[in-house]
């Protein structure tokens, strides 16, 4: 598992840390943010002990065909069968089917 995934994973689970993303990227979905919140986000990343860059946050959310890479999936697989949209917060709301 990436460093980028382990730190999404972290971030479903733990809610003060789910505010420090929010506190950065406000109500956005992953790919509304600026170069400049995705590399807030991976500051308070490394922070944490998970470091990654800016062109590794884009790709594990959106990568060059426009789909989720598979460590985006499993990092945000649940079982569930309806649609999700990914954002930075952990947050789920509508796009994403899992098939």
């Amino acid at each position: 598992m990436s460093k980028i995934s382990e730190f999404y994973a972290k971030v479903s689970e733990d809610a003060a840390l789910k505010q420090e993303i929010a506190a950065i990227t406000g109500d956005k979905v992953f790919d509304e943010l600026s170069d400049e919140q995705i590399r807030r986000v991976s500051e308070l990343a490394k922070s944490r002990g998970y470091a990654f860059t800016l062109e590794e946050a884009k790709s594990f959310f959106v990568p060059d065909d426009g789909e989720l890479s598979l460590d985006a999936l499993d990092a945000v697989a649940g079982g569930k069968k309806e649609k999700r949209k990914v954002d930075c917060s952990g947050s789920y709301s509508g796009v994403i089917t899992r098939r």
